[in-house]
């Protein structure tokens, strides 16, 4: 017997990972075997995966939730390469959802767009202001040595991310550090002077990237782009 269609918010509660072991193999037996919650699963996930490319307004639950409920609706899947991957077999469902979400190691993410502002508070600090998604987030930077800084990364209301946020530092495509966050700032001490990538991802899902180079004077100093 065919049982019922989880809702948008269940279905939403899924894609971000907030549901139980039990529940989630609930909700993928079920997709196993239903085409239009299948169909408007792949199309949520493609939805998330770009919400962050674009600099929107907020906007109520309500309206959200709408939208939700119109895709899930949708009958028509343009992306069949998707569709092939998660028809497979209902435990290739999660795997091909993290290969959207979360892409494995030797997929190339695209950054999201990340939105940001710059003060200079002296001759040896800068402040970055960027938002990765709805987070609002403090770069600081200060010179330490002759060719050397300290970064520090501070997200807004850090208390509510405390142990869900990772915030990654890259050189080029080189890891140079990665922290889950557990205190009010990650730092990244003696850092020396090139250029750099700071990436934020919320229990596994990338929120954005924001990419920068630090130099010898803040005249020169974090000239950044998202």
């Amino acid at each position: 017997m065919k049982t019922r269609c989880p809702d948008e918010e269940r279905l939403a509660d899924y894609l971000e990972g907030r549901l139980s072991e039990k529940e989630r193999s609930n909700v993928e037996e079920h997709l196993a075997g239903c085409e239009i919650c299948l169909e408007g699963l792949a199309v949520t996930s493609r939805l998330m995966q770009d919400r962050d490319r674009f600099e929107l307004d907020h906007v109520s639950n309500e309206v959200t939730k709408a939208a939700v409920r119109l895709v899930t609706s949708q009958t028509v899947m343009t992306q069949d390469s998707l569709m092939e991957k998660l028809k497979g077999s209902v435990r290739n469902i999660g795997s091909a959802m993290s290969d959207v979400l979360c892409p494995k190691q030797g997929h190339k993410w695209r950054p999201a767009l990340v939105r940001g502002s710059k003060t200079v508070v002296s001759d040896n600090c800068v402040c970055l202001k960027v938002f990765f998604g709805e987070i609002e987030t403090e770069i600081e930077i200060e010179k330490t040595g002759s060719s050397s800084a300290h970064i520090r990364v501070k997200p807004h209301k850090a208390g509510k991310y405390k142990r869900v946020l990772r915030i990654t530092l890259k050189q080029d495509k080189r890891e140079v550090a990665s922290y889950l966050l557990d205190e009010l700032y990650v730092l990244f001490e003696d850092i020396p002077f090139g250029h750099y990538s700071i990436s934020l991802a919320k229990k596994g899902v990338p929120l954005g990237t924001y990419i920068f180079e630090v130099k010898g004077s803040h005249r020169e100093n974090s000239r950044g782009r998202g």
